[in-house]
C-alpha cells in the first residue's frame, strides 16, 4: 500500500519547477502557458481542468510543469464527507520534433516523460501517491502565438517499467487545450530594423 505523503508536496513540486521557468524566461527563453482539460477514459471520472507552463522547445528540448483538478466532485453516497475531488501535478521533460518559433511555425509532434503526484481529497482526508508517466502529442498552430494542443499520457503508479514482472496496469489520460506563447528566445528572427538618426 503506497505511503501517504504530505499535501504540500504538489505545491512544492510545482513551485520548484515554476521558479526556474520564470527565471529562465527572463533570459529570453521561450515560455508557453497552456490551459487544458484532462479526460481519464479508464476511470470514467469527471474531466479535470489544468494549467501547464512550458519552458523551451525551439532547440527540441523543453520542460513542463502542470497541475489539474477535477471539475466536479464525485459523490459516492449521501454523506457529504464522501465527496472526493481528484487532482494531480506533473513535471515533464519533452522532446519536440520540428521548429516552432517566430520565423517558422508548423505542426510540432512531441514525446515526453516525467514524474508526478496524484491524489484524492475530501472533507476528512487527502490521499496521495507518487507516479511517473510518458506519452506523445502535438501542437497545431492556430494564430501567431496560439497553438492547439493535444496529447495522450500513460501513467504508472509505481516506479517500474511497464514491462516489468507484476507491474501495475497503466492508466491512460487525454489532454486538450490551447497553448499561448508569451516569450520568444529568437528576437532576431524578423527583418532587421533600421537605425534612427
Amino acid at each position: 500500500m503506497p505511503r501517504a505523503i504530505p499535501f504540500r508536496l504538489p505545491q512544492l513540486l510545482l513551485a520548484g519547477i515554476a521558479a526556474p521557468v520564470v527565471a529562465a524566461s527572463a533570459q529570453r527563453s521561450d515560455l508557453a502557458v497552456t490551459p487544458f482539460v484532462s479526460f481519464l477514459p479508464s476511470t470514467g471520472s469527471s474531466p479535470l481542468a489544468g494549467l501547464a507552463l512550458t519552458l523551451g522547445g525551439n532547440g527540441g528540448l523543453a520542460f513542463r510543469a502542470s497541475g489539474n483538478l477535477a471539475l466536479q466532485a464525485a459523490n459516492n453516497s449521501t454523506a457529504v464527507s464522501t465527496e472526493t475531488r481528484p487532482w494531480g501535478a506533473d513535471a515533464d521533460a519533452m522532446f519536440l520534433f520540428g521548429r516552432n518559433d517566430g520565423s517558422s511555425r508548423s505542426i510540432t509532434p512531441f514525446v515526453f516523460a516525467g514524474v508526478g503526484v496524484e491524489g484524492v481529497q475530501n472533507v476528512a482526508s487527502t490521499k496521495t501517491r507518487n507516479d511517473w508517466s510518458y506519452g506523445l502529442g502535438a501542437n497545431v498552430p492556430l494564430a501567431h502565438a496560439i497553438d492547439l494542443f493535444g496529447e495522450a499520457r500513460w501513467r504508472m503508479t509505481e516506479f517500474v517499467l511497464p514491462t516489468a514482472y507484476e507491474a501495475p496496469a497503466r492508466t491512460n489520460e487525454l489532454r486538450f487545450g490551447l497553448s499561448f506563447q508569451v516569450g520568444t528566445g529568437n528576437s532576431d528572427s524578423g527583418p532587421p530594423r533600421g537605425r534612427r538618426r
